[in-house]
């Protein structure tokens, strides 16, 4: 217990100071200059790998987090580099330039972490890419489809081919979001005629691959839940252009055959075996993915069937419809299959809710008064945990319309959540729903930017905080996981309402790095651990990994060099901006620009475009003409002495530059966007543009 208590210390230690590091340089600190910023951050990565070195044949654990330190200080430093030359905010590019090392490193050091982050860098790249934040780009329904089915494939064969299962199932579920962002993209350029059928085609044959053939839990399970999300995408879209009669009963069958498809598996797959703990589990998770997604379509399509075939609008109908039509005979079948009961609880509950804030207070009480009984005296964890959640919301409702005060709405569901656990603890049958569910309501109550800091304010944070230290020391495991939990969030919530800026953040977080870091080092020392077992490379391993690492180095000095020479000998344009004000993940505040160049109505398809730039006499230069597209030369446009030639990559009329972004310190880009209205740009020979500053003339 003790060495992992040091391990955790150790791993949040090295996350408090990474972090630091990236709020540090995310800040934009006006007074430091580019040489010390680049100092810092190749320093940076110099500690991080030259301590991996020192540490890894005695010290593994330290010396695996100072190999991840380093991979995560090169994209840091990426990220500076951006924001000192004013590259594109969270541009593709450096979630690409950062996943290269990252891939090569995952493999030779057979490190999981690395191949985590490597599989997280290449979402990005490909989101960043296909939804740049810098510019916009309005792709062609075939580049579009083609663009995200390559996502999608590469994703499916890192599935094939990886040997970590965290990395094939993270890249499994990458895969599919990839496959409806396909259908999502499709509802606008006409590919929910057809493309709909092939990826329930694609749902089937998957499923019953893992099911039949590969016998997978866990690819069932994530497969049986994106095929809910797309049924129910689905359902909605047909809803949304045919609201008939007809596609609503559709839609009423269609719950039917996912509830009774479900039982059929759980009756004849022996994947769904509940005689160990691991089966128990998968069962009750496979049950909530049916019971969502059966419950999700005949609530849309009952409601929808109401309005349709109801002469005049009432919502006690469909209220206690609701209640006596569903919820009421799933709390009598308790010898009915499982699946269905949960199934009509859920529809009864998630029914009867649409129409909570139209029937009377009088109503919603007395029922909320009936589910609280029913909580109580309900022997199935899984109906009470769905009634508890049912009561809240049911509650949250009733009271909503009362009281005006929703600080008081809050206290009330947490006093009510906190009474049934109470009492669940007391007659010797406690569920966390309520405990869970009385400390979120809480929780929000106590933060400060929702509600006033006032006296109310202060002694809801002292409640908080008694309420969590009770159960941390005095509760049982599972009460201990949620406090903790609830702890950690409640820090979360409390740091971000405190520090009022990303440099408070920085020194805030490297002070925690620090303390965690000694502290565990005193414990460590403490208790006498040797760390046995360091981490032994082959002597050709260790070359390559070597080699990475000076890649890494080489890459980011000759960037520098590149952008250095670029502002010493470019020549100067200057061009007229339209400022916005949006802020990056890793860069900070930046000021995003367009220029009467970056839409040409002329250009179509995509590629390379080198476009001249002549200076009026006003001295601000303006398009002259398209001198080239992707290499060839375009009639019509002669250069003339003092043109400037710069170059960008373009997608229909939109053309991008790498000229867009205008990073500055924070909170600062209000100002920036009043009063900058010109942009001077250095464009080397061979027309790439380096943005210098903007200004206001």
């Amino acid at each position: 217990m003790a060495a992992r208590i040091v391990k955790t210390g150790y791993a949040l230690a090295f996350l408090c100071i990474i972090a630091g590091i990236v709020y540090f340089f995310a800040a934009n600190w006006p007074e430091m200059g580019r040489e010390a910023k680049v100092g810092i951050s190749i320093g940076m990565m110099v500690g991080f790998y030259g301590a991996s070195a020192a540490l890894a044949g005695r010290h593994r654990f330290l010396g695996r987090w100072m190999l991840i330190g380093g991979v995560l200080a090169f994209g840091i430093a990426l990220a500076l580099l951006g924001q000192i030359y004013n590259s594109h905010a969270d541009s593709y590019w450096l979630f690409l330039a950062w996943l290269v090392p990252t891939a090569v490193l995952a493999p030779l050091t057979k490190e999981r972490s690395l191949s985590v982050i490597a599989l997280g860098l290449l979402q990005l790249a490909c989101w960043f890419y296909y939804f740049p934040s810098a510019y916009r780009i309005e792709w062609t329904e075939w580049s579009s489809f083609g663009l995200l089915l390559l996502f999608a494939a590469i994703n499916g064969v890192l599935v094939g081919v990886s040997r970590t299962p965290l990395v094939a199932h993270l890249a499994y579920i990458a895969m599919h979001g990839w496959l409806l962002a396909v259908g999502v993209t499709g509802f606008s350029y006409g590919r929910d005629v057809w493309w709909p059928y092939v990826y329930a085609a694609l749902l089937a044959g998957l499923l019953y691959y893992f099911l039949v053939i590969a016998k997978q839990r866990s690819y069932v399970l994530l497969t049986s839940l994106f095929a809910g999300l797309f049924l129910l995408i689905q359902y909605i879209r047909l809803l949304a252009d045919h609201f008939e009669t007809w596609l609503l009963l559709i839609g009423l069958m269609a719950a039917v055959a996912v509830l009774y498809g479900g039982i059929v598996l759980l009756r004849r797959t022996g994947l769904f075996s509940a005689e160990t703990k691991a089966g128990r589990r998968f069962l009750a998770a496979f049950q909530a993915i049916v019971t969502l997604a059966a419950s999700a379509l005949a609530t849309a399509s009952l409601l929808g069937l109401y309005l349709i075939w109801a002469e005049s609008w009432s919502p006690y109908v469909l209220f206690f419809v609701s209640v006596f039509g569903f919820v009421v005979p799933a709390w009598l079948g308790r010898r009915w299959n499982t699946a269905v009961r949960y199934t009509l609880l859920a529809v009864g509950y998630g029914l009867g809710l649409t129409m909570a804030w139209e029937v009377s207070r009088a109503a919603l009480f007395i029922y909320a008064i009936g589910l609280a009984i029913g909580v109580v005296r309900s022997s199935d964890s899984a109906v009470r945990r769905l009634t508890t959640v049912a009561l809240t919301l049911y509650l949250a409702a009733g009271l909503d319309s009362v009281v005006d005060n929703g600080r008081m709405v809050l206290l009330a569901l947490a006093f009510v959540n906190g009474g049934l656990y109470a009492y669940g603890r007391w007659s010797g049958t406690p569920f966390l729903t309520p405990l869970v569910l009385a400390f979120g309501a809480l929780g929000i109550a106590t933060s400060v930017d929702v509600f006033a800091a006032d006296g109310l304010y202060m002694a809801l944070n002292i409640t908080m905080i008694a309420a969590l230290a009770f159960f941390l020391f005095r509760g049982r495991r599972p009460e201990r996981k949620v406090a903790s939990v609830y702890f950690v969030l409640y820090l979360v919530l409390k740091y971000y309402e405190l520090a009022w800026n990303l440099l408070h953040k920085s020194v805030s977080l490297l002070a925690a790095g620090v303390v965690l870091l000694a502290w565990t080092v005193w414990l460590e020392k403490r208790n006498g651990f040797t760390w046995t077992g360091g981490v032994h490379w082959s002597r050709r391993v260790s070359l390559l990994v070597l080699a990475v690492v000076v890649a890494q180095f080489s890459f980011l000095g000759y960037t520098v060099w590149q952008k250095e020479r670029l502002l010493q000998y470019g020549d100067v344009v200057k061009l007229e901006i339209e400022p916005l004000d949006p802020r990056s993940v890793l860069q900070g505040d930046y000021i995003q620009l367009r220029y009467d160049i970056s839409t040409i109505p002329s250009l179509d398809g995509s590629g390379r475009v080198q476009v001249g730039l002549r200076k009026g006499e006003d001295g601000v230069h303006r398009l002259a003409g398209v001198y080239a597209v992707n290499g060839e030369k375009r009639p019509g446009y002669t250069p003339q002495p003092g043109d400037v030639i710069i170059t960008g990559t373009f997608h229909g009329p939109q053309v991008v530059y790498g000229i867009e972004s205008y990073f500055v310190p924070e909170k600062t880009g209000r100002q920036w966007q009043e009063r900058a209205r010109f942009a001077y740009v250095r464009v080397s020979e061979n027309g790439d543009a380096l943005l210098e500053a903007i200004s206001a003339k």
